[in-house]
């Protein structure tokens, strides 16, 4: 076979460009109305509350069910999940809320196969994105005219944050369900402060690390606000610290019921585990101080709400800060950004796992809502308008397009096993879970014993292989790969890929032409 690489493009510039005509003409006829309909949202303010959230569910569910059969095994923690959903023991690596509601909806809908099981913890996850888009909105017309918190809603819930991590049997939709909870008990309480708004705040803020241990973080954060600005008190500030751990007490107990040979040591463990995790990273460290503060910002939270999102956000909040000082704008950015710092303190940043910025996403488009619906508005209605619609068109078609390329039958990871096929070529191995019956491996060891190498992480170690400071493996890696490009028989990629484990760029190398790039002992990985 020729050593040219041949790049197999996988575009649908047909599709793109009818899907950018349709929103083109969606934001045209929704300008139209929009100004046009005001005196009637003012009239009807409890039938627009249900319309738009009847809207806002409408698009959050068919956006998360649309291509709900992704790739079994493609994500690499799904079978993990189905199997602890199953029989299998809870290591309590993660928090057990995702694992005890999908044990529910298993028992409910009386499932029996790892299929139907992966299933109900995909369903899982679709209806607690749909809920959180919900109480977005229920947050944001606090703050802002119904039809403005109606469309930057709307942005939250087809952004590929949301409508992409929708679809995987992972805890990520549970900690961006609780952490809009909690947003939304707050609102409540700081309008009302009475014995329920306390006791529903006291839950959310236990949900959030039921869900996963980093939502303690938020829930600290949330409380020590409701503290300060709603001066609880001794009593009050109690009443929500027993409801919250009475939450995270119950769900744990729930937990327990449902396995045998578990038990509160089990979890501490596993907390234990996950804390020197974030502090040691993946097998590539990016340190602050090493001089990568910007990971997260440029790799991972521009891709979820798209860049032009996050410039009209941006601006919007400077103008709401700078010239208008406005309090509510500025508690919410200060939140994204101080959720955003945490993340770049910490070595976790494989570039392409967008979930961890999944709160930053929340806090900030909750505070570009507020500043253009205020700020931009005060100074041109029509200009807010056009800002806030043009956020919506562009990463609507950005959610829904990566969304669209998790067709199993599209999917990159499904292009080279049909490559390798038509090709005749056997004896493959992948160096990460495909969702295809190819053999995989995690020791590049091993490499010798195969003809053809799948590759999902050369990217990664050739990017690893230009940092500062990793551990020698990550530069042995990077070697192998540099090398191995002179034996690359294919590249697959798609436009709107490469998103957490949407599409990601696949290269098969010839191992029987390169065989002189793999050294015979390497460590293992």
């Amino acid at each position: 076979m020729s050593a040219v690489v041949r790049r197999l493009e996988l575009t649908q510039n047909g599709h793109r460009f009818a899907g950018l005509a349709l929103a083109g003409w969606f934001v045209a006829h929704v300008f139209s109305l929009g100004l046009r309909f005001q005196g009637l949202i003012a009239a009807r303010p409890q039938a627009v509350t249900v319309a738009s959230l009847a809207a806002i569910v409408g698009i959050s569910l068919a956006l998360g069910f649309y291509n709900l059969d992704f790739l079994y095994g493609a994500h690499v923690d799904e079978p993990t999940k189905v199997a602890l959903v199953a029989d299998k023991p809870n290591n309590y690596f993660h928090p057990p809320l995702l694992i005890v509601l999908a044990r529910g909806v298993v028992w409910l809908v009386s499932a029996s196969s790892d299929l139907d099981r992966l299933w109900a913890g995909r369903f899982v996850s679709v209806m607690a994105m749909t809920a959180a888009s919900a109480l977005f909105y229920l947050v944001m017309a606090r703050y802002i005219d119904r039809l403005q918190s109606v469309i930057w809603s709307c942005v939250f819930a087809s952004s590929p944050a949301i409508a992409v991590h929708a679809h995987f049997f992972k805890e990520d939709a549970l900690l961006v369900l609780a952490i809009c909870l909690g947003l939304h008990a707050l609102v409540r309480l700081v309008e009302r402060t009475d014995l329920h708004n306390l006791i529903y705040l006291g839950i959310a803020l236990g949900l959030a690390p039921s869900a996963k241990y980093v939502g303690f973080l938020n829930s600290v954060g949330l409380f020590a606000f409701a503290l300060w600005y709603c001066r609880l008190g001794v009593r009050g500030g109690a009443l929500v610290v027993v409801a919250g751990a009475a939450t995270i007490l119950a769900v744990l107990l729930v937990s327990f019921a449902g396995e045998s040979g578990t038990g509160l040591g089990d979890v501490l463990t596993g907390l234990a585990r996950e804390l020197r995790h974030a502090e040691d990273g993946h097998d590539l460290k990016e340190w602050v101080w090493a001089g990568y503060g910007f990971t997260h910002l440029r790799h991972h939270l521009l891709p979820s709400i798209t860049a032009m999102t996050f410039l009209i956000g941006l601006g919007a909040i400077c103008l709401a800060l700078v010239k208008d000082r406005d309090r509510q704008v500025a508690a919410f950015a200060a939140a994204a950004i101080i959720w955003l710092f945490a993340l770049e303190l910490s070595p976790l940043k494989i570039v392409g796992q967008m979930r961890y910025v999944l709160p930053v996403v929340i806090y900030f488009l909750l505070a570009a809502g507020i500043a253009c619906s205020r700020s931009v508005a005060i100074r041109s209605r029509a200009g807010a308008m056009v800002l806030a619609l043009v956020a919506l068109t562009v990463t609507a078609h950005a959610g829904i397009s990566y969304v669209r390329n998790m067709n199993p039958g599209k999917d990159t990871r499904t292009r080279a096993v049909e490559f390798l096929t038509a090709n005749g070529m056997t004896n493959v191995v992948s160096d990460y879970p495909i969702g295809h019956p190819v053999a995989q491996t995690w020791d590049y060891e091993a490499l010798a014993s195969y003809d053809y190498l799948l590759s999902l992480r050369f990217e990664r170690y050739l990017r690893g292989g230009e940092l500062r400071a990793q551990d020698s493996q990550v530069y042995e890696l990077a070697s192998i790969f540099h090398c191995l490009d002179g034996y690359a028989v294919a590249t697959i990629s798609r436009l709107y890929g490469d998103y957490g484990f949407v599409a990601p760029t696949v290269r098969i190398y010839d191992l029987k032409r390169g065989a002189s790039c793999i050294p015979a002992a390497k460590s293992r990985m």
